[in-house]
């Protein structure tokens, strides 16, 4: 077995840092080919917020083809779908706890204080032990799944809207300025 010694650390960190470095710049330039591109701020905030609408939900794996292929059947820009895409494939641990809690919300506020909205059961005395406990499981993980679901479909339509809005906005107005930006900083740190 391999000990790591000072300088196998130096050379994992070096690595680390390099690959750090590589994926900025493929970022960088992803950006600055979307800000190029002469197509107009709808399509690219189209590709946007299709690029992170399947991210909302478990796509088990197919969520950037399911992006790609929205994007490309309302005509928006299938760069910026595949970037959002990328990125809410990293971000959705945070999104789908955002969807049970916002789920869990909507549910409560919708049902009453306690968010109880199944008939209790009613057969409980009826019903030997054994079979009352799993079933009153089963209940909390439906409405831990109720919760998700809701939450889900919440988010997916505000964020999309949001995001098609908030997009649109600085891709008109500051289309011009980010690419100076980008390319001023570009070539500042490549010389």
């Amino acid at each position: 077995m391999k000990r790591f010694s000072k300088g196998n650390f130096n050379n994992l960190a070096i690595k680390a840092s390099r690959k750090l470095r590589s994926i900025l710049r493929k970022l960088r330039v992803n950006l600055i080919l979307i800000l190029k591109q002469h197509r107009g701020a709808g399509q690219i905030s189209l590709g946007l917020v299709f690029g992170l609408f399947p991210c909302w939900f478990p796509t088990f794996g197919v969520g950037v083809a399911i992006s790609l292929g929205l994007a490309r059947l309302f005509r928006g820009n299938l760069t910026a779908s595949l970037l959002m895409a990328s990125a809410g494939s990293v971000l959705w641990p945070v999104l789908f706890f955002m969807n049970y809690k916002i789920g869990k919300r909507l549910r409560q506020l919708f049902t009453g204080e306690d968010g109880n909205w199944r008939m209790p059961l009613t057969f409980k005395d009826y019903w030997p032990d054994d079979y009352v406990e799993p079933a009153e499981d089963i209940n909390s993980w439906a409405d831990t799944g109720i919760d998700f679901l809701i939450g889900a479909m919440f988010n997916s339509v505000v964020m999309s809207v949001l995001l098609y809005i908030v997009s649109r906005i600085i891709l008109s107005r500051y289309r011009l300025q980010l690419l100076r930006k980008l390319r001023v900083n570009w070539r500042w740190r490549h010389k």
